[in-house]
């Protein structure tokens, strides 16, 4: 099993690139982490950017992969149901658990289609490039509460 997060474009604030590369480093002591960024889309239509970038990611994607895709409209968990959502997928033959953060422009309904999970972190509106490092330290807390360890307090 590997953890797999798919961004759209790359993450320009340096702090925010930073933080993002620590929880990924962190979440190698659980499970092999990568990060795969996609090339935004040079269309100036935003449905179809959208669709094209949808394309280069799902040809990334099989069958064997339990998709979630962030999406404000999606489902919301507190960090211990994350945390068992996580576990149920690693009780699965999946090959990897990808995580899908989309553009500024938000995510082709092609992909949230394909999605296992819909996932939304709040119902504010945060940047596509700040939802990534909240993603990374969510999935880091999740396997550190998976495991028992004092990283995260009730």
């Amino acid at each position: 099993m590997k953890f797999e997060f798919y961004f759209i474009g790359k993450t320009s604030e340096a702090y925010l690139h930073e933080g993002i590369e620590t929880y990924c480093r962190k979440l190698g002591h659980y499970m092999n982490s990568a990060i795969k960024i996609f090339a935004s889309s040079t269309e100036k239509n935003t449905s179809k950017a959208l669709r094209e970038e949808a394309s280069k990611i799902l040809k990334s994607i099989t069958s064997l992969d339990f998709v979630v895709v962030l999406d404000e409209k999606g489902r919301q968990f507190s960090s211990v149901e994350l945390s068992r959502e996580i576990q149920k997928v690693l009780n699965r033959s999946h090959s990897r658990i990808v995580f899908i953060i989309g553009s500024a422009y938000g995510i082709d309904t092609e992909l949230t289609a394909r999605a296992d999970l819909i996932l939304s972190f709040s119902r504010f509106t945060f940047t596509h490039q700040m939802i990534r490092l909240i993603l990374m330290e969510q999935v880091y807390r999740a396997m550190t509460i998976l495991k028992n360890e004092s990283y995260h307090h009730e």
